[in-house]
């Protein structure tokens, strides 16, 4: 297939989830987009930066197919379904399964409750695959907004803290019937999770045509007719969120850019590949006190916490500076860079200026590696939100100044960022520790 060949199938504008077959008729690859015309037709755009495996992906396929959907979530759901389903080569074949996210929902619990897992373990409902956590994280804060849903797994007695804010029923805390719980919050959930949205809605309308039934009788009680309008108004609530709040949610969108802004890096850095894994690293001490380093880890623009390390430094304490002490985790770190928990990083990010980039770059050509390092600070006393960043390159004398619109920048900041609070986190933690056994 080529991209005249595309054009002749007219691909709609419109949300969806799109699949690729081969001449076998299998299906080898499933996506989800929010334009489907613009993201198929990306695969065949002249100067389309594609892995190896997705210009191989490109001569297997002889037909596409796609499915609409109304709201970007569904899309998101509907590719996990059509990818747990179908189990496409080039979705599960090429990529590392613990990357996935899944959204579980806990069968043994006394609440049921519904969390972001990496690994089918254990009792419980599954949804995914997911290969963005951050689109997972987004669908259940959407989800959340129309079935306020708990993650306590026992009823306590006060309310959680999303009771207070109005994003849980209180059934942690005994105000919401558990029974009720199961058929008002986790059992819509569950349907609208598998794709049913319309059977979700359906189901709604009938339950508030039930409640306007029951309040036109004239033998109900007042007591009676108090609770029925409670549960009329919660209905109705929840159907005007299931359309408002699904239509107005930007999820694939998020995602989208994470992986747009990664792919304009490796233009800005001219690097040899788009880099898939992308790790950061800081310092953080007092006065050389409690002197700790984070490194931490983004795969396709996205953090992936599994792979985050700390390190407590071990030599210098209170006289080394930030230059010796980010030596000595990048030395630590790369005596670790042919093992399966530490895969190799295709880009190196340090929090700092020249000297911090010169240290990095001498680790790396210690250990005869050739892995891309750039360092970004925002130079002596400038820590605010405001202060300019400047990128430090290899063989570059002067800092170059991104554009503040700019993808690039985006994804070096969040890496940084994330370094940062990372490192200040375990800091705080050893320096608390201290404390106490003062």
């Amino acid at each position: 297939m080529n991209i005249d060949d595309l054009k002749q199938l007219n691909v709609p504008e419109n949300p969806g989830s799109y699949q690729f077959y081969n001449d076998r008729e299998q299906i080898i690859y499933v996506g989800k987009a929010i334009n489907l015309r613009s993201r198929v037709s990306s695969y065949w755009r002249k100067g389309a930066n594609l892995t190896a495996a997705k210009k191989k992906m490109l001569e297997e396929i002889v037909e596409v197919k796609w499915v609409l959907t109304d709201t970007e979530i569904e899309a998101l759901l509907l590719e996990a379904n059509l990818i747990k389903k179908y189990q496409p080569y080039y979705n599960v074949d090429k990529k590392d399964d613990k990357r996935f996210s899944y959204i579980k929902i806990t069968t043994d619990d006394e609440i049921p409750g519904i969390f972001i897992v990496r690994n089918i373990s254990g009792g419980g409902k599954y949804f995914g695959p997911f290969t963005s956590v951050g689109a997972v994280r987004e669908t259940l804060k959407v989800i959340r907004k129309i079935w306020p849903y708990c993650t306590e797994k026992k009823v306590k007695k006060k309310i959680c803290f999303y009771a207070q804010i109005g994003r849980c029923t209180g059934v942690c805390g005994g105000e919401f019937d558990i029974k009720d719980y199961k058929e008002k919050i986790i059992k819509p959930i569950i349907m609208f999770l598998e794709g049913k949205k319309a059977q979700v809605i359906k189901n709604q309308e009938l339950i508030i045509k039930n409640y306007e039934k029951e309040l036109k009788k004239k033998s109900i009680n007042e007591i009676d007719k108090e609770a029925l309008l409670l549960d009329l108004v919660f209905a109705k609530k929840q159907l005007l969120n299931i359309n408002y709040v699904l239509a107005s949610a930007r999820i694939i969108s998020l995602s989208e850019k994470y992986v747009a802004d990664v792919l304009e890096l490796a233009k800005v850095l001219q690097l040899p590949k788009v880099p898939e894994r992308i790790e950061g690293y800081d310092i953080s001490n007092i006065f050389g006190e409690y002197a700790v380093g984070s490194m931490v880890v983004f795969n396709d623009g996205e953090p992936n916490k599994k792979f985050y390390r700390k390190f407590k430094i071990k030599a210098g304490q209170g006289s080394a500076g930030d230059v010796v002490m980010l030596k000595e985790i990048l030395e630590r770190r790369m005596r670790h860079i042919d093992e399966k928990k530490w895969p190799n990083p295709d880009l190196i990010i340090i929090d700092g200026g020249k000297g911090q980039l010169n240290a990095g770059l001498k680790i790396i050509k210690k250990y005869k590696m050739d892995i891309p390092v750039i360092s970004i600070s925002k130079g002596l006393g400038l820590r605010s939100a405001q202060a300019p960043d400047k990128i430090f390159f290899p063989g570059e004398n002067k800092a170059v100044e991104l554009p503040l619109a700019s993808p690039a920048l985006h994804i070096i900041k969040r890496v940084r960022d994330e370094a940062h609070r990372f490192a200040i986190k375990y800091h705080r933690e050893l320096r608390k520790k201290g404390w106490i056994k003062k």
